[in-house]
């Protein structure tokens, strides 16, 4: 059985050109980006691989949150890093494991490290899009 639910609420778009060889300009509002392969890959390896778009933007949304919630919280971050990566599982488990390895400096105890972590990946729309099971649509047009 299928389970039908209502999609609502902000819509981001998003436009990928080809541009030539393996290589693609992705574009949304004011900014671009260059997307290609490396040269293993058969690429000329002068952007991007679509991959690692996705991990910059999961990393992206944590980040953000994780800033956003300290600025709630009242809590001084002098510096934040998010190491990202996923991998191929092999085990039959499950597809695909993204990993986040958050390194926080400020005036911020472990704990509350913790809780700030767990606060902004619950709030994350990209964690929560690789969660969950996504309906992707591709059409022709």
């Amino acid at each position: 059985m299928v389970k039908s639910c209502c999609i609502v609420g902000e819509k981001s778009r998003a436009k990928v050109k080809w541009i030539g060889k393996l290589q693609f300009v992705g574009a949304s509002r004011e900014h671009s980006v260059v997307i290609d392969q490396k040269v293993d890959d058969g690429g000329e390896n002068i952007g991007f691989k679509p991959t690692e778009l996705l991990l910059i933007a999961l990393g992206g949304c944590l980040g953000t949150n994780i800033i956003s919630v300290a600025k709630l919280w009242n809590i001084d971050i002098s510096n934040l890093e998010l190491d990202v990566e996923v991998e191929r599982s092999v085990d039959g488990c499950a597809k695909w494991r993204f990993t986040v390895n958050v390194h926080i400096d400020g005036n911020i105890s472990e704990e509350d490290k913790k809780k700030l972590i767990k606060v902004s990946e619950e709030s994350c729309k990209i964690s929560d899009i690789l969660r969950s099971s996504c309906d992707v649509q591709v059409r022709f047009e």
